[in-house]
């Protein structure tokens, strides 16, 4: 293995890129304070990160109202998009299409590019999500159907990027619904709330709440390990993540972790889970045995990550 790993270290107010094995940093890009939310194109070839501008969601401000975008070939900053009014953006996202999706949690509109790459200003299409305070959303693959995670209505609205004319579907799930997966058929989305600590799953057909069953406290994501059919949640006030039969709801396993975790992602083999931990850390656990096999340091308030393909640290070579 000779991956990197890029990471937001969202209080050291960067983005940088560390070798998994020796927890080496290899690169680091300066942002504006309190970088959030990224997502990478398909080709490992360009960022987009949201300036989410505040610490976290219970924070005010609006300072925050761009997409940088980020070669990550050069580790530079090649282009920011201005967002104007809609301020705090927070989910991020790209369709099978490489169209880019921006979730403006202020306004609670989703912004969409639909050539990310021509580096120029304005967007294609705005359209609102019917809920307040849209903190992250799913998108299928097509783009053409979205689901937002609304904090402050408490709901997930089911909505149409391309056509306002549809009106938003609110589905109750439960308190604060905030962390999202939908499974790969998209017949399913799953949703965690965090005040009713439960796992809920949506009929992407019906919008009917299926199932629900319990967490432990704070599940603030959730990611769907197909090799292993299992639910992954990060419990971010309860100092863990659980690992569930994805059928039963069954909690098979749940790991404390050294201190809150902060961001959670599994690699393209679904071998590790890599969680970032509020004490400056990032550890890499066996999804077979649950074992912690690496763990290094970072920056202040390791964020989210992407693991980058094998050899891809070769683009570095002769970068200052």
């Amino acid at each position: 293995m000779a991956q990197s790993m890029m990471l937001i270290e969202k209080c050291s107010h960067c983005v940088s890129w560390y070798d998994i094995e020796t927890g080496a940093r290899q690169g680091r890009v300066e942002l504006p304070d309190y970088p959030h939310e990224f997502v990478v194109d398909d080709a490992f070839e360009y960022a987009y990160v949201g300036h989410y501008g505040v610490q976290n969601s219970g924070i005010d401000g609006t300072d925050g109202r761009s997409v940088i975008v980020i070669d990550i070939r050069k580790q530079q900053i090649v282009h920011t998009y201005d967002l104007g009014e809609h301020a705090r953006p927070h989910g991020i996202d790209l369709d099978a299409k490489g169209r880019l999706y921006v979730l403006s949690e202020w306004t609670a509109h989703l912004l969409i590019k639909e050539n990310p790459r021509a580096f120029d200003q304005g967007w294609d299409h705005i359209t609102p999500t019917g809920g307040t305070k849209s903190h992250l959303f799913a998108l299928t693959a097509d783009g053409e159907t979205a689901y937002s995670m609304n904090l402050t209505s408490g709901d997930v609205t089911m909505f149409k990027p391309y056509d306002p004319s549809v009106a938003p579907v609110s589905i109750k799930t439960g308190e604060k619904p905030e962390g999202r997966a939908m499974r790969a058929d998209e017949k399913l989305l799953y949703t965690t709330n965090r005040i009713s600590n439960t796992v809920t799953m949506i009929d992407t057909e019906t919008l009917k709440v299926i199932r629900s069953f319990p967490t432990p406290n704070d599940p603030c994501r959730i990611y769907h390990d197909t090799k292993r059919n299992r639910l992954v949640t990060m419990n971010h006030l309860g100092g863990s993540f659980s690992v569930f039969d994805e059928e039963t709801g069954e909690e098979l396993h749940r790991q404390d972790t050294p201190a809150n975790p902060l961001a959670l992602c599994l690699d393209a083999e679904q071998d590790f889970a890599y969680i970032a931990i509020d004490c400056e850390q990032v550890q890499r656990f066996s999804l077979d045995t649950f074992e912690v096999v690496q763990t290094f340091e970072t920056g202040k308030e390791p964020d989210v990550m992407v693991i980058l393909p094998d050899g891809f640290s070769n683009h570095w070579k002769g970068l200052s």
